[in-house]
């Protein structure tokens, strides 16, 4: 995905305002994104909306998935579907990350990559779809709602509904939901692909190389403040960051470091490749015996040290010489 300067700097403009202005049947609205304060009020109305719903007869995930079960709405075979399409994915995934030089074969994986992930997620919506009826479903309904009275604004910066009561009243639903439809996409966030661009981006790399090395605050606020759209940019910036950092045998090609999801394959296959090294290692150091004087090529230990007593020397020709020449020499001078 490539973006225009004018396309990057929009964006970084509307992650660095921490709004979205959105029209709603000709209204001009203002989505801002939840304060502390507001998010520690929605985690209390999410708390009570549970509880009030278990007490209204709603089971939580948990129960509700053992029943899906034993009514054969989601079955084992199901399961073990999942499970494999998972398993084909992964494999796809690591052929992906093999193949960087021939774009042909990347396209046809890709391709085949979709139709994996588009019958998983099939699959998976035949049980997401029951789990909608659970106590935490309706808990999250219930704290959305209130996000969306806390964080919607009019254009001259009131909030459109004046309490949480008034938005619970209000009388044209029609538009109650289209505001909440459009609430959610704001506080969903940029999409990570838009995202991800913006982190491999001239635009904001060097802003935030910058940072780091002036250690000026990335968006100009604490770090406790940050959106979701700016940990997500604070994230991907710092994993590309190491990316462009690493070894030149090491590092990804630019054709896919700029593919989300070969780079994605790619850096997933070299740190497993790192964790069987350094399993290895642990392994190889784990099984050796005593030290020994001669595992390097120079060790050198004075009676002083710890280890001395530890470390089994070996007996080389020459220094058997040199102690045979001494024992010789030693002789020699106590018959004189």
């Amino acid at each position: 995905m490539e973006l225009s300067s004018e396309e990057q700097e929009k964006y970084l403009i509307q992650i660095f305002s921490s709004m979205v202005i959105a029209h709603v049947d000709g209204v001009r609205l203002i989505f801002r994104h939840p304060c502390n304060k507001l998010k520690y009020e929605a985690s209390i109305i999410y708390e009570e909306s549970y509880s009030e719903a278990i007490k209204g007869g709603l089971l939580p995930l948990k129960d509700l998935e053992v029943l899906m079960r034993d009514r054969g709405l989601f079955t084992d075979d199901d399961q073990k579907r999942i499970d494999s399409l998972e398993s084909k994915i992964h494999g796809q995934q690591i052929l992906l990350s093999k193949t960087i030089k021939v774009k042909a074969k990347q396209d046809r994986i890709k391709t085949y990559l979709i139709e994996l992930k588009n019958e998983l997620n099939e699959i998976k919506n035949k049980k997401y779809s029951t789990l909608m009826l659970s106590a935490e479903t309706k808990a999250e309904e219930d704290r959305n709602l209130f996000f969306c009275y806390g964080c919607t604004y009019n254009n001259d910066d009131t909030l459109y509904w004046e309490t949480y009561e008034d938005l619970l009243k209000e009388v044209n639903i029609e538009l109650k939901n289209k505001i909440l439809t459009k609430f959610l996409e704001a506080y969903r966030g940029i999409d990570n692909e838009i995202i991800r661009c913006l982190a491999r981006g001239n635009l904001w790399r060097i802003r935030y190389i910058t940072s780091q090395k002036t250690s000026d605050p990335l968006f100009g606020i604490p770090t406790s403040e940050y959106n979701n759209d700016m940990v997500n940019l604070a994230y991907w910036s710092n994993f590309y960051q190491n990316i462009y950092e690493m070894m030149p045998e090491d590092r990804p090609p630019d054709s896919i470091i700029d593919d989300d999801e070969a780079l994605d394959s790619f850096m997933k296959d070299y740190y497993e490749e790192r964790n069987r090294e350094d399993q290895a290692r642990r392994g190889a150091a784990k099984t050796k015996g005593k030290l020994s004087a001669f595992d390097k090529e120079e060790v050198i230990v004075t009676q002083s040290n710890e280890l001395y007593e530890d470390i089994d020397y070996d007996k080389p020709r020459e220094a058997l010489r040199i102690k045979e020449k001494t024992d010789v020499k030693k002789r020699t001078t106590r018959r004189r």
